[in-house]
């Protein structure tokens, strides 16, 4: 079987072409949100790293003032801080992460501005990146309380440096060397200010993206389930045009010449000469063929409607009555499959006799096997054959397909088919048992 199938010229788009329609997380979790907020801390941890070892270097080389290395355990603990953080992020902890963030950066923050009072421009910075950090990832009522608390805080940091002016750790510092410093502690702590400004937005435009792919997979299934529809309408119509004109055409026709018979019988008389008697004995038996034709007819029109023998005795044994009718041979195996809802064993018998009509009428002499099997909670109909195949990927959908497509769609199920010139087809249908219909 493998590759194997009906050699269907007509059968294009595979029904595995499904469009896979992925769900718009909220900013506030997920992988990607935690990463970034892991990223943030780790650079914020490279920064302190470079801040301690310039306050070591600074202060042994050219400051030299012993309470500066007090900033050295103040450094160590912030650090440790945004380690914490960056492995609450890692295990999806964001609220926790975000406040040991908060907490290493405010606390950072107030204790340079009472020891170095000239850089509080610069921690009033520092103030606001967890702000901008938590922005996305926060519910309403949490942001709330953080803006609150990013508000005391960056207002007591510059009351800290304002009031304490030139109280600070460092007695008298070249106002040539605290400008410089100053500005370009403001031109760094920009950087990480931007990276998260950058990764928000890079949040909202992935956000955004996803609603937008998503609206559009919604707008192409409701487009599709309104073709879908209209296949349905389409398809019961024509169905009952066939039963009309095969009831008009067929049985209808002999019903109506048998009343014509009958009535010509009703004119004759037990005085009729001996002649006439057998001549009527002889309508009567024509009367009686017409009639077995007839009844024969209407039970053609209801197997073609709904078998009785798939209703009575379920798929295995209507797929075996047809491949015994079959005009072409056809290897036919059925695992114990047993009964399942009519809508089920329904749509898998019809798109049965779909695949097999159309293998007898464009592969002949080829080689077909039809089975029906329970795989993993699924019932799964295969039906295949050696023939010339097609180019599936060139080929128009025909009306036996869409068919076939909408019956077993209609019951949860999905249906593939294979094929390649050379190579035969393959039309495979699945159905879940608990589908309940």
């Amino acid at each position: 079987m493998g590759a194997k199938g009906l050699g269907w010229p007509a059968m294009g788009e595979g029904p595995r072409q499904a469009t896979a329609i992925q769900p718009v997380g909220a900013v506030t979790g997920g992988p990607g949100s935690a990463a970034e907020i892991g990223d943030f801390a780790r650079f914020n941890e490279i920064a302190a790293a470079a801040g301690l070892a310039f306050v070591v270097v600074a202060n042994a080389l050219f400051v030299q003032v012993d309470g500066v290395w007090v900033m050295v355990p103040i450094l160590v603990v912030f650090i440790g801080l945004l380690d914490l953080a960056r492995r609450a992020a890692r295990r999806g902890d964001m609220l926790r992460s975000l406040l040991l963030i908060s907490i290493a950066n405010w606390s950072i923050a107030l204790i340079v501005s009472f020891l170095f009072p000239f850089l509080w421009p610069v921690m009033a910075l520092n103030v606001l990146m967890p702000l901008a950090l938590a922005t996305p990832h926060v519910a309403k009522r949490e942001l709330a309380f953080v803006l609150t608390s990013g508000a005391v805080v960056i207002a007591c940091v510059g009351a800290v440096g304002l009031l304490r002016d030139d109280d600070g750790m460092v007695e008298d510092i070249a106002d040539e060397f605290e400008l410089a410093l100053v500005l370009a502690a403001l031109v760094a702590q920009t950087v990480p200010i931007g990276l998260v400004i950058w990764q928000n937005n890079q949040l909202q435009r992935r956000s955004l993206d996803r609603s937008m792919a998503l609206n559009e997979s919604l707008r192409e299934s409701e487009r599709r389930l309104a073709d879908s529809r209209r296949r349905v309408v389409r398809a019961a119509d024509v169905e009952r045009s066939r039963i009309e004109r095969d009831l008009h055409d067929g049985a209808q026709q002999r019903l109506v010449a048998l009343g014509v018979h009958l009535r010509l019988l009703e004119s004759r008389t037990a005085s009729d000469p001996p002649a006439a008697i057998d001549e009527v004995n002889r309508s009567v038996a024509g009367l009686v063929g017409d009639l077995d034709l007839a009844i024969e007819e209407l039970r053609e029109l209801a197997h073609g409607i709904y078998p009785p023998l798939l209703e009575a005795r379920g798929l295995a044994e209507a797929f075996g009555a047809v491949v015994r009718r079959s005009p072409s041979p056809v290897t036919f195996t059925a695992d114990d499959v047993g009964r399942h809802g009519p809508a089920i064993e329904a749509a898998l018998y019809f798109a049965g006799l779909e695949a097999l009509t159309n293998a007898t009428k464009h592969a002949p002499d080829a080689d077909v096997a039809l089975s029906v099997t329970i795989d993993g909670g699924d019932l799964e109909l295969s039906v295949t054959d050696d023939g010339p195949g097609f180019d599936s990927a060139d080929a128009p959908v025909s009306r036996g397909l869409l068919n076939m497509r909408d019956r077993i769609a209609a019951v949860g199920g999905t249906i593939t088919v294979d094929s390649a010139p050379g190579h035969g087809t393959s039309v495979l249908a699945r159905v879940p048992t608990d589908s309940g219909t």
